[in-house]
């Protein structure tokens, strides 16, 4: 009886058994289940929110507040979800009565044991505390000393977000929104500038932890202030924001904005300063967790950057090309020297007006003296504005056909173009001097066959020729001008070719073939009356060489003298740069003269578009780019004064008198400048752009009959090309 007695108990705890593990592995899967949910939906939900839109042809500066905008929402909702889940996981572990602290060690509660009776006495935590005068609300925490430890970590955040915010983000931005008007990219410059701001990090936030007490206090909040208010105004503040274009500021036009901006920064410091002499504790933390989640979402936009980088790197066509393009160099190689057999100059002064001629020759009437067999064309019509455009159609000859995408135009003028394939093929050299080609609309395998593969002087460099100093200190400036205030903007203002020489090294220790081409009329100027114009004929199989020279020219800001003197920037008048870069252009004919190769070289001077300026609307003024050309020809006909000629010519006809001056077939083009009847009307196209404040929006076309600087001449046809659409 006893074994069967002692049986039954084990016998019923045996077959409950099963049950019970069955139940503990339920809750087990449920709590897995719950995890593995929770994970998939916060994955989901950052895989959208971290999503880049592939809009097309938005700037990347552009894309970056869509992706901080996007990443704050993620960083605010991985922080409410986090909560969330954690309340959720507690009351799911209370309804499956799961204890998660059941198999973990705790230590016995230690008591010190009296010797007299050998019982424990009590501790003096379980004393009852001493009641505390509660504070006045909103007294600040007296007392209230920060651990070196809390200093670092605060110093760390605030200073990495305030000089990240200034020093990486902004110039980051800027780079890569200039991608084909600066000469370097984000692969050259991402380096020195990360660097640099982390040592400056570094150096501010070891001397914000050795501060104590209240100056820590102050230079925090100030240090947090500037970072913030910089963030805020590049974010929400920036509106209408002039563009580095060269064209006159009006800074009065911006002072309901200007006042804003203003108001919001003197918010931005003096709150966090009220704030932490009431609550020093809890704003210096607030300010340290705003400083980091600010962190993360300007780290998901400075990312986001690079990934034009990368589509830029391979090939649009399919092909898995994934060349890089920053290994290539525009040299100055080929610049001062020509051929003995024949040659073509190709001078386009940027903004170069007819009106901007007429007017500085009517108080210099020498000005032309040395453009000797030039006829100049006084009725020209340009192709469209601004440089992007017009500059790129002087090397290809392409306009937009109707109903054509503008996008699509972009991508795919020189496919459409056989321009420099019919030079190259001609046997003449070609050398490219400009830094607005376009190519940034173009994969890296078409712009190496279709651009650098036919220049002499756009080749693969091994070293970077970047001024690591110069660009620092440009790219600073350029952030100032971005992230500061706007009544401190006039200070910071800058234009891209002065961006452009800074951040070039110019030394010729080891030829001009490592030399940047950067655009700057004075430099140019005295490296033609110092090293001359020689006479290259290395390659005997050559036709001849043909030389396309983009200079600033009469584009503002103007600082060059009428002798052709830099005198800095916004030191000159427009006419002293009228007179001052054709005193250059001059100079470099005047060298061609004394080799003996100006008889056989024909000289084109010309403007990649008139008077320019933003506009919203229609135009206001006509714009006329100036037009000069010198054939090849006999010395004398090289001899005799320049002439005029009043026919009515367009940008166009510049292409066909090139090619048949090289001896090809210039009909496929269309007529040369001198086919053109002076007496027989003519009607010629242009296309102005359209900007607003986020860009160029639309292009209209103007229908031009008569006298090119009479506006009467010019009429709206009606047409009209939406850009980015």
């Amino acid at each position: 009886m006893r074994a069967s007695t002692c049986w039954k108990p084990s016998s019923r705890i045996s077959r409950s058994a099963p049950p019970r593990r069955m139940a503990t592995m339920n809750r087990r899967f449920a709590l897995i289940a719950f995890d593995a949910a929770g994970f998939a939906l916060t994955a989901f939900v950052l895989t959208f929110a971290f999503t880049q839109p592939a809009w097309a042809y938005v700037d990347p500066s552009v894309m970056t507040y869509t992706i901080q905008a996007l990443a704050g929402v993620a960083v605010a909702l991985s922080t409410v979800m986090g909560v969330l889940m954690r309340r959720t996981r507690k009351k799911l572990l209370r309804a499956l009565n799961v204890d998660e602290n059941r198999n973990k060690e705790v230590e016995a509660n230690v008591s010190r044991i009296d010797p007299n009776t050998g019982k424990p006495v009590a501790s003096s935590a379980a004393a009852p505390k001493p009641r505390r005068t509660p504070k006045r609300s909103g007294a600040p925490a007296k007392g209230y000393a920060p651990a070196w430890t809390t200093r670092l970590v605060l110093s760390l955040l605030v200073s990495l977000f305030s000089v990240g915010t200034l020093l990486i983000v902004a110039p980051l931005e800027i780079v890569a929104a200039s991608k084909g008007s600066l000469t370097y990219g984000l692969t050259d410059v991402w380096q020195p500038v990360v660097l640099s701001a982390l040592a400056l990090t570094a150096a501010l936030t070891a001397f914000l932890t050795v501060l104590r007490g209240r100056a820590f206090n102050l230079l925090l909040m100030l240090v947090f202030s500037l970072g913030l208010g910089c963030w805020v105004q590049a974010m929400f503040l920036n509106h209408g924001l002039p563009a580095a274009n060269g064209g006159t500021v009006k800074w009065t036009d911006y002072k309901t904005i200007g006042s804003i901006s203003a108001i919001v920064w003197a918010l931005i410091v003096a709150v966090p300063f009220m704030l932490s002499s009431l609550k020093r504790q809890a704003t210096q933390f607030v300010c340290g967790a705003l400083c980091a989640a600010l962190i993360i979402v300007q780290t998901v936009a400075v990312a986001s950057l690079f990934a034009p980088e990368a589509i830029q790197k391979g090939s649009t066509t399919g092909d898995g090309d994934s060349s890089d393009l920053s290994e290539y160099l525009m040299s100055e190689e080929g610049l001062f020297d020509v051929s003995s057999k024949h040659n073509v100059v190709f001078f386009v002064l940027d903004t170069y007006d007819t009106q901007f001629a007429k007017d500085s020759l009517a108080k210099d009437p020498a000005m032309f003296d040395e453009l000797s067999g030039f006829t100049w064309f006084d009725n020209s019509v340009g192709s469209m504005i601004p440089t992007r455009y017009g500059n790129v159609f002087l090397l290809t000859g392409t306009m937009p056909q109707e109903g054509q995408r503008w996008g699509d135009f972009l991508a795919t003028r020189y496919q459409n173009s056989s321009y420099l394939s019919d030079i190259q093929n001609l046997g003449y050299s070609i050398g490219i001097y400009s830094d607005t080609l376009g190519q940034q609309h173009l994969s890296a395998e078409d712009t190496k066959r279709l651009i650098y593969d036919r220049t002499i002087n756009i080749r693969p460099t091994t070293e970077s020729t970047m001024d690591v100093k110069g660009s620092l200190i440009a790219l600073a400036q350029c952030a100032l001008y971005r992230d500061m205030p706007w009544f401190g903007k006039p200070f910071f203002w800058f234009y891209t070719d002065e961006i452009n020489q800074r951040m070039s090294d110019v030394s010729e220790a080891k030829g001009l073939a490592s030399i940047p081409y950067v655009m700057n009329d004075a430099k140019w100027g005295n490296d033609v009356n110092r090293l001359g114009v020689k006479v290259n004929d290395a390659n005997s199989g050559e036709a001849g060489s043909f030389r396309y020279i983009h200079m600033t020219g009469t584009h503002w800001p103007y600082n060059v003298n009428e002798k052709g003197e830099d005198i800095g920037l916004y030191n000159a008048t427009l006419d002293q740069q009228t007179r001052g870069i054709t005193k250059i252009v001059s100079d470099y004919i005047r060298k061609l003269k004394e080799n003996g190769t100006y008889d056989n070289t024909t000289i084109v001077i010309t403007a990649d578009h008139g008077d320019y300026y933003p506009i919203t609307g229609p135009l206001d003024k006509p714009t006329s780019p100036i037009v000069m050309v010198k054939p090849a020809q006999s010395a004398e006909l090289d001899s005799q004064p320049m002439k005029v000629n009043h026919a009515p010519i367009w940008a166009g006809d510049i292409l066909p008198t090139v090619i048949k001056s090289m001896g090809g077939d210039a009909t496929k083009y269309g007529p040369t400048l001198f086919d053109i009847p002076e007496d027989q009307p003519r009607e010629r196209f242009y296309l102005e752009t359209i900007n607003n404040d986020t860009g160029d929006v639309a292009a209209l076309q103007y229908a031009v009959n008569g006298d090119a600087l009479d506006m009467n001449s010019w009429q709206l046809t009606g047409k009209e090309w939406r850009i980015w659409e």
